[in-house]
Parts: C-alpha cells; sequence; structure tokens
C-alpha cells in the first residue's frame, strides 16, 4: 500500500487502498479512530473477503488531510470520497466500517445519504453521546474560544488533573486517557483541529435514526466491547430500536483479530 493525496472541492485527502486478490474494482471503505494512522483498518479485511479493495481515508487532522477547516462540510468532505473513488477507477460496493471516531463519521454518512449503503459496520463508534464538556468546547462560540488558545493553558489542567488524581477524586482510566491527549502540544493540537473540523459530522438523534432504519432496514450493525471505556457499551442505547447491537469480550481493541473474527461471522454473540 502507498500513501497518496486528493484535493477536492478544498479538501485534502489522503488516502491507501488495499487491493483484493484478482482484478476486482468492487471497494469498501473504512475509518479508523482517533489518533490512528487509517493503515490500522487493515485488520477488517476478514469482514470484507479476499476480493475485495478497501479504501482507507485519514480523517480531518490526520496525517496529510485537511484539517484546518471550521468546521468541515460533510457535503463536501463525502464528495470528496467519491471523486476520489472515480479517479482510481474504483466501484464502491455499498460496505462502509468505522471504527471509534471513524464509526461516528460513518454513522453520519448513511444517515445522510441511506439509499448509497447496503452494509455499515459501527465498531465501538463514538457520536451517539455528547457529554458536557465535548459540547461546550465545540457546539458554544465561548468554547470554541477557549480551544483556540487552550494550548496556554494545556500545561497547568495537566497538572491539575494530577492533584484530583492524587487525591482519589478523578478515575484512573479517565485521568490516563486525558493524559494522553494532553501531554504534548502536538497531540492537543490534533485534539482541537479534529474536534473543530469535524464538528459537523454527527449523526442525528435516536428517533430519526429509527426512522431511517426502519426504511432502510438490515444495513446497519454496530459492535461494543464489554470492558470498553473509551465508548462505554452503555452507549449502545443509542441504537435502541435502531440496528442489531453485538458486545464482545475485550476493551476498545475491537480491531484485535480475534475479534474481528467474531465480528466476521454470523454466530456473534448479541
Amino acid at each position: 500500500m502507498q500513501r497518496n493525496t486528493i484535493e477536492h472541492l478544498g479538501v485534502t485527502l489522503e488516502f491507501t487502498v488495499l487491493k483484493g486478490e484478482g482484478d476486482s474494482r468492487s471497494t469498501s471503505i473504512a475509518f479508523h479512530g482517533f489518533s490512528r494512522p487509517m493503515e490500522d483498518m487493515v485488520a477488517i479485511q476478514p469482514v470484507l473477503g479476499d476480493r475485495t479493495n478497501c479504501l482507507m481515508v485519514h480523517l480531518a487532522a490526520h496525517g496529510r488531510s485537511s484539517g484546518h477547516h471550521r468546521p468541515m462540510d460533510p457535503g463536501d468532505w463525502f464528495a470528496a470520497i467519491d471523486s476520489l473513488l472515480a479517479t482510481k477507477g474504483l466501484e464502491f460496493d455499498g460496505t462502509l466500517i468505522g471504527y471509534s471516531l471513524g464509526g461516528r463519521v460513518a454513522l453520519s454518512w448513511w444517515a445522510r445519504d441511506p439509499e448509497r449503503f447496503s452494509r455499515v459496520v459501527l465498531m465501538a463508534p463514538d457520536g451517539l453521546v455528547r457529554n458536557p464538556g465535548y459540547r461546550f468546547a465545540v457546539d458554544t462560540s465561548v468554547g470554541r474560544a477557549w480551544l483556540g488558545q487552550s494550548e496556554r493553558q494545556r500545561e497547568r489542567i495537566v497538572r491539575r488533573m494530577g492533584w484530583l488524581r492524587q487525591r482519589g477524586l478523578l478515575p484512573e482510566h479517565f485521568y490516563q486517557f486525558s493524559l494522553f491527549h494532553l501531554e504534548t502540544a502536538e497531540m492537543w493540537r490534533m485534539v482541537v483541529d479534529c474536534w473543530l473540523s469535524l464538528r459537523r459530522f454527527w449523526p442525528p438523534g435516536r428517533q430519526t435514526l429509527r426512522r431511517l432504519a426502519t426504511a432502510h432496514p438490515g444495513v446497519l450493525e454496530a459492535h461494543f466491547g464489554e470492558r470498553d471505556k473509551v465508548i462505554p457499551p452503555r452507549n449502545a442505547r443509542g441504537l435502541d430500536g435502531v440496528c442489531p447491537v453485538h458486545f464482545h469480550p475485550c476493551g476498545h481493541g475491537l480491531l484485535r483479530p480475534d475479534i474481528v473474527k467474531r465480528i466476521a461471522a454470523p454466530s456473534s454473540k448479541s
């Protein structure tokens, strides 16, 4: 695989293609998780089959994909993927897979244009619960203004979190998860760029999802880790009455080979 870029409607996408066996042009699309490379999604090949190509695209603020937009227009971003498929001579087969943050982007695309898809696999999908801190930072003008200058406060926030952790006032998993995003200026800049660029990439509420799923049955499926502390399994309640939900014996690592085999098998426990 080789990384390449394409620009369309002012949006730059970095992508790579995992070629299936033979000369098939049939192609599925896969979106990765936050702060991870798109090549992570090679792991889902057993879900697609050996003859299917897999187009992997870096999300906003990852690799050389656009990340400076405030916010990025979903229609332009999805149109850039269509332009990419046409330019490379690939035929989208209707299968879309999204992991974590990529699950949020996949679900929002399906909700925007559901007739295009024959199968959408959501793996530990973000986008079902919007916590108050994120909502303030991204959905309010005051929060966005704070994000714009938050680098100056980053080290102070890390020190305050350490103080709370030492006194048992901050759960360890939350401290470690937050520290991962705040510890370096580069990682925090990715967080800010990604949050602001993708702030319009949110799926609609459960009632709208139910209506769409009723009109387009048998397309969506979701998978969660029973021990996931990043995307807790309780978030699956956002898909009640929307699609089948499967739970697996893992944390957030649904791209593990054994878990991918369970997802590929129709006998996965739900």
